[in-house]
């Protein structure tokens, strides 16, 4: 698949959303320590008026794979200009905004783009709340 047309971003807005205080939090993505074959990158996971950390470039592309489904032929047409988060091994992270037919309102989605591979989609947020999730899990097993 070409990126032509992809706009690379050092830090990628993967979930906005209003908690109930009427606060808006954001999770933003950053690829930290990538050297040429990937070895020891790690993906910043922030999280404003959050907890953040990182976490493993392949913990992170785990939880992407674990939830994502390919993407329908329509929607790729779209990915060509969605901004992207380059990573380890020429892989890289886009978010999609896309609206189905049947929905009311489109929906963020979390693209993997890996060499050989078709790309994968999954929603989100859902993946946001999960690499959230894993941080705060961390920061709690080195703190206790």
């Amino acid at each position: 698949m070409s990126g032509g047309g992809a706009v690379a971003v050092s830090r990628l807005l993967i979930d906005e959303h209003i908690r109930a205080d009427s606060a808006t939090v954001r999770t933003w993505l950053s690829c930290e320590g990538a050297g040429g074959d990937g070895a020891g990158a790690r993906i910043r996971i922030e999280v404003e008026g959050g907890t953040s950390g990182a976490l493993s470039a392949t913990a992170v592309l785990h939880v992407v794979r674990r939830y994502a489904r390919p993407l329908d032929s329509d929607v790729l047409r779209d990915l060509a200009g969605a901004p992207r988060l380059a990573l380890p091994g020429g892989a890289a992270l886009a978010v999609l905004h896309w609206r189905a037919a049947v929905d009311a309102a489109g929906r963020d989605w979390l693209v993997l783009v890996a060499p050989g591979e078709e790309p994968i989609a999954a929603l989100s947020p859902g993946v946001a709340a999960a690499l959230r999730f894993l941080v705060i899990r961390l920061e709690g097993e080195r703190e206790g």
